[in-house]
């Protein structure tokens, strides 16, 4: 090979050498651009993979103590029940035996409350039951005739009835013409009273904690 020849060769060579490092060196520029691109990608994945179970978790522990809550609130709400009936049931089981002294006192202020519901001028007739209506009856009116001015401002018209009431407890009155009746039975008047006694009564075996007031 002429020395021209060989020169040309080593130029061509020297080119190509020139050209591999080049691409070479591209390449490997590159491979390390998309290396550190995946190393980005995965520490963004691998962060979003971890607030994803960091979440989860959470919404598992919120449902858990969700959860706790409303079983203590079912357990609370259970004994506030259990109390409030045993409370009712014995104020029932005390009216029933009240003494003879109170009885009358109690009927007197029942049908002194009853009575606004008549108009002024309409006879009205008082039934106990059978076991008073003979014995306590005429007394009990005479009673209410004597308080209804002081009570209710206006003289009223009261008889006792010629029958018993069909009631247990407390007394019936009932117009003349038999249009109107009120029934104020001591059981009656508790069934009717306790939405709002029982409300009072929770108030005080539960009190609102202050936590829950602030809420």
């Amino acid at each position: 090979m002429t020395e021209p020849s060989q020169k040309l060769v080593e130029e061509v060579l020297a080119d190509a050498r020139q050209k591999a490092e080049r691409a070479q060196r591209r390449v490997a520029k590159e491979a390390a651009e998309v290396a550190q691109k995946l190393e980005a990608e995965g520490r963004q994945e691998a962060q979003a993979i971890l607030a994803k179970a960091q979440a989860s978790a959470k919404a598992a522990r919120d449902q858990v103590l969700a959860t706790v809550e409303i079983e203590v609130q079912r357990q609370r709400l259970h004994t506030l029940e259990s109390q409030l009936q045993r409370i009712y049931d014995q104020v029932a089981a005390e009216a029933a035996k009240l003494d003879a002294g109170r009885v009358r006192e109690a009927l007197v202020r029942l049908a002194l409350d009853g009575l606004p519901q008549f108009p002024p001028d309409l006879p009205v007739e008082l039934a106990l039951p059978e076991s008073q209506h003979r014995t306590l009856g005429p007394q009990l009116v005479s009673d209410i005739l004597a308080q209804a001015p002081q009570k209710l401002g206006r003289a009223i018209q009261l008889r006792l009835a010629d029958r018993p009431a069909s009631h247990s407890d407390g007394l019936v009155l009932r117009s003349a013409d038999g249009r109107m009746e009120v029934v104020d039975s001591f059981a009656e008047r508790l069934r009717r009273l306790w939405p709002d006694l029982r409300l009072q009564v929770a108030a005080i075996l539960f009190p609102v904690e202050p936590q829950a007031k602030e809420k």
